[in-house]
């Protein structure tokens, strides 16, 4: 088990490292027409974003989509692994250690997702923030 998830682990830590080196020159890339001697040509902006701010948002949104999605897959290993225990008191001990921390996990990440939403309800409720700021930050956390 400890094999399966340190190699979970590396290829989950080189999937977010491609991220990190792609996102930020992709979010740069803005719409542009430049006229050549073989013509006119445009350049458009492959992400949804025009701001590091959204940029960021986006990466919260997927990271979070793609750590409740590898939760769930942990949560049926495991259960599968408690099945499969037969019994086994120290196995069964290490397995509800790593049913406790998948949903700490779980917890953090939709705990992080509604931290978000109360900042901004807080924010739109008091009238400290421009309407059209608190607006953007909506469309953002609904992934728009």
């Amino acid at each position: 088990m400890n094999i399966i998830i340190s190699h979970t682990m590396k290829v989950a830590a080189s999937v977010l490292v491609l991220l990190a080196l792609v996102l930020p020159v992709s979010a740069v890339a803005q719409v542009t027409t430049e006229t050549s001697d073989s013509g006119t040509f445009t350049l458009q902006n492959p992400l949804k974003v025009n701001s590091i701010g959204g940029l960021i948002q986006d990466f919260v949104e997927i990271f979070s989509y793609i750590a409740i999605l590898f939760a769930v897959l942990l949560l049926i290993y495991v259960g599968l692994q408690f099945v499969l225990a037969r019994g086994n008191s120290e196995r069964l001990n290490d397995l509800k250690k790593w049913l406790f921390y998948i949903v700490i996990g779980v917890a953090v990440v939709i705990g992080a997702r509604v931290i978000i939403q109360v900042v901004i309800n807080t924010l739109s409720a008091s009238g400290a923030v421009d309407q059209r700021t608190i607006q953007s930050a909506q469309r953002a956390a609904n992934g728009r």
